[in-house]
């Protein structure tokens, strides 16, 4: 039997690493008392990865995670293009839900893992908007 790849592995390792991120996400803004309605929203020009509403809008929500920092911080892995595509996914969103009178949010949530210590979370809000 042939042992799996090291880039499989990696890749792997990287899709649990973002799912466990994702949940932690969650229940930190739940724990902020906002209403997540949708986790994983794919339409066919991308993905978002949380949509959450408070009171008065509708937050999109990129939530990246790193274990070290060789690669950066988590919220620089945000590019011009990903804004772009989260964008155009939350216009989407909004047409199809009839809602583009409300007021939206575009928020980052920063996940830095360390070993076996609690992660440490950085929520940014208004990270960017409809403008870039």
């Amino acid at each position: 039997m042939n042992p799996e790849p090291m880039n499989t592995r990696r890749h792997n390792y990287a899709k649990e690493l973002g799912k466990k991120a994702e949940e932690i996400a969650e229940a930190f803004f739940r724990e902020k008392g906002y209403h997540i309605v949708e986790r994983n929203y794919q339409v066919p020009c991308g993905e978002i990865d949380l949509i959450l509403e408070d009171r008065s809008r509708v937050i999109f929500v990129e939530v990246k995670s790193r274990v070290n920092a060789k690669y950066g911080l988590p919220q620089e892995a945000i590019t011009y293009h990903k804004r772009r595509q989260i964008i155009r996914v939350a216009k989407w969103y909004l047409q199809e839900r009839g809602c583009l009178d409300r007021e939206i949010r575009f928020d980052v949530l920063a996940i830095r893992f360390h070993g076996f210590k609690k992660p440490a979370i950085e929520h940014i809000p208004w990270a960017f908007d409809l403008e870039e």
